[in-house]
């Protein structure tokens, strides 16, 4: 049916195709209707197999014709008097004839049965092997084999349903077999009627526009069947499984309840785990070095006066409501990162660096003057050290987009230039400073300890800070090298790591909902820190250990099991977080671990779908099973980390 009115197509004996397209007027004075036909005749091919059947798209601009031997052609018919052929191709590659088709409801997807007992399901997809001036080829996508090749019975009649993508093949021998076209489910089986004791050959198959009944004609005689299809387009590999939909080049997961497509409901629920483990995922890893350290810091370092300011303000910050979260995150957030995104970037390396060389710098002082001073060390952090680090990360934000990607990260990031050295540096350097933590800590310190007897204060200090200053230089050197590598064995991030920039990205998700992440994994883990028995800290600073020294290796292991369950606790927030995820992620079902592109978790899906969705319907039961699967997942991290806390505290008595 095209927009101007109806499209009429028909086949001659000699093979010729008749195409005309109906248009109807009114005239306004008198009502009458005047009904006027154009069209054209498409002739014969020379050479090929005799034309049999004829299907048009249901927006009726192509035309789908097949021949006996499984030749088939597609013209293009929006300009009815001038069709344009598209493709040409062998559909059956064996001996077996098309006996049946029908066009299934909905978009242009079409099955077909062969003397062989088998069907098929076609349909044009963008894109492939062989694509035509449209853009697109038809595919055999599914196959529905025989369920007995040694004793098939070819393929009598094709029933498609009005409503869905249900359809029936009606066999010689009387089978009749209820499939699913979209997930290849098989739901019924039943026989024709017997007539003295041969099964009788089905001639017509109907689905009732309802889809609970069941219609056969054949042997002079109808019979019908009432069924109930229950939720057909949901099955096991529908929600965890790849699907070949319609107009899509391969099999995917997808999650599309709603759409122009909605005759195919994509129901996978992969995409909304997977955004769910990524969401999680990067926003513990911004969130949990960040509530350590500070828990670490606070607990172990800070002046006692301090202490009793910044902790109640951080644990203030866990009553803030998400939605106000969100929509920092969406509407605050997310516009600014993307105006200095390389600010950005360049300050997840100079800020700590910054941190790193003002705690080394500190060390310069005397000792007397350090420990009057130990009051105002966390302003020194504060309004020296952390400036400086940001300061410094805005003014080479320019320079290191020259150098690593051509001046322009956005461009890079489409791939629209520029290798993929710049990419990799970035994702290396946390590996590269991990190892080079580990070289400085096994090769240089025993060395400089044997070297360093009877050295200075102000000497031990200073070598201290080249120490720190030659593991930076090592870091990127590293990461350099190994940049370089992968560069010459063409890898890339992009398309993995790093992709097209979308301005609600999982870095602003991970930045709001540390927000709601620190306050609980800190305030835990600072009063986990906090009581540990003081003789264990008294001992090892009696014994010559330095406080980092202690903190380090006496604290830290001693109170390893809250500090455990500090992070579960946070990672339990981050798996059923809804407003943040929903107002800063873009809400889109994607999969690509692409840290600048959006996703959808299970908890939005169930917040923004389940309002709208029609009790008792296949998308109403599936988004309850999306909850359970959520509290499946949370059920087994809890378990799996009260195991792992156990084990914690049994090492913890042990000191």
């Amino acid at each position: 049916m095209l927009t101007g009115g109806p499209c009429l197509v028909a086949l001659d004996a000699t093979g010729r195709i008749r195409v005309e397209k109906l248009s109807s007027r009114r005239n306004l004075l008198t009502d009458e209707v005047v009904t006027s036909a154009t069209g054209t005749t498409i002739p014969p091919q020379d050479g090929l197999p005799a034309r049999r059947f004829l299907r048009v798209s249901g927006l009726g601009d192509q035309l789908f014709v097949f021949g006996v031997r499984g030749d088939f052609e597609r013209y293009l018919i929006r300009k009815v008097t001038q069709p344009e052929p598209l493709e040409r191709r062998d559909l059956i590659e064996t001996d077996a004839e098309i006996t049946a088709l029908t066009r299934l409801f909905g978009g242009a997807a079409i099955v077909i049965g062969d003397s062989a007992g088998v069907g098929r399901l076609i349909f044009t997809t963008r894109g492939g092997a062989s694509v035509a001036a449209d853009g697109r080829a038809t595919v055999v996508a599914k196959t529905f084999p025989a369920p007995f090749p040694d004793k098939a019975a070819a393929i009598t009649s094709v029933a498609a349903s009005p409503r869905s993508r249900l359809f029936g093949l009606a066999s010689a021998d009387g089978a009749i077999r209820l499939f699913q076209a979209t997930n290849e489910a098989g739901l019924l089986t039943v026989d024709a009627p017997s007539s003295e004791g041969t099964k009788e050959s089905v001639s017509l198959l109907l689905l009732s526009p309802r889809e609970n009944r069941l219609v056969a004609a054949g042997g002079g005689r109808v019979t019908d069947w009432t069924f109930d299809p229950g939720y057909p387009e949901v099955s096991l590999k529908a929600l965890f499984g790849k699907l070949w939909y319609e107009n899509y080049p391969q099999p995917v997961f997808a999650w599309e309840t709603t759409g122009h497509e909605s005759f195919e409901p994509k129901l996978s629920l992969v995409p909304l785990i997977f955004g769910t483990i990524k969401a999680t995922l990067y926003s513990m890893l911004f969130a949990t070095p960040l509530a350590l350290m500070a828990a670490i810091y606070t607990s172990q370092f800070m002046h006692p006066r301090w202490k009793a300011r910044i902790k109640p303000t951080i644990e203030m910050m866990a009553s803030l409501p998400s939605v106000v979260l969100g929509f920092m995150a969406g509407l605050i957030f997310a516009p600014v990162i993307e105006q200095h995104v390389m600010t950005f970037l360049s300050c997840l390396i100079t800020v700590p660096s910054a941190l790193l060389v003002g705690a080394y710098l500190w060390q310069l002082w005397p000792p007397g003057w350090r420990s009057r001073m130990a009051g105002w060390r966390f302003l020194v952090v504060l309004l020296v050290a952390l400036p400086a680090g940001l300061a410094t990360g805005w003014m080479v934000a320019a320079s290191i987009e020259q150098l690593c990607f051509g001046g322009d990260l956005f461009a890079w990031l489409d791939g629209r230039g520029g290798s993929g050295w710049g990419g990799w540096m970035l994702a290396l350097l946390p590996l590269s400073g991990i190892f080079a933590v580990f070289l400085t800590g096994r090769f240089v310190g025993p060395w400089i300890r044997l070297r360093s007897t009877g050295w200075s204060h102000r000497r031990t200090a200073t070598v201290a800070l080249g120490t720190c200053l030659l593991g930076m230089v090592v870091t990127g050197l590293l990461a350099g090298a190994g940049a370089l590598f992968f560069d010459a064995l063409r890898l890339e991030t992009r398309g993995g790591l790093l992709g097209t920039y979308v301005q609600r990205n999982a870095v602003v998700v991970a930045i709001g909902m540390s927000f709601a992440i620190i306050p609980l994994i800190f305030t835990i883990a600072d009063d986990a820190l906090s009581s540990v028995p003081d003789h264990l800290r008294s001992g090892s600073l009696g014994a010559g250990a330095t406080p980092w020294q202690t903190a380090v290796r006496v604290i830290v292991p001693a109170a390893a099991s809250g500090m455990f369950s500090a992070v579960m606790i946070g990672l339990g927030r981050a798996v059923g977080e809804t407003m943040i995820v929903l107002m800063a992620a873009g809400n889109t079902p994607l999969m690509g671990w692409n840290v600048f592109n959006g996703f959808q978790t299970l908890s939005a899906a169930i917040a923004t779908e389940l309002p709208e969705a029609a009790r008792g319907s296949s998308h109403y039961r599936v988004l309850f099973l999306a909850a359970v699967l959520l509290f499946a997942m949370t059920f087994v991290v809890n378990t799996l980390a009260e195991i792992v806390r156990q084990r914690f505290r049994r090492r913890a008595h042990e000191l």
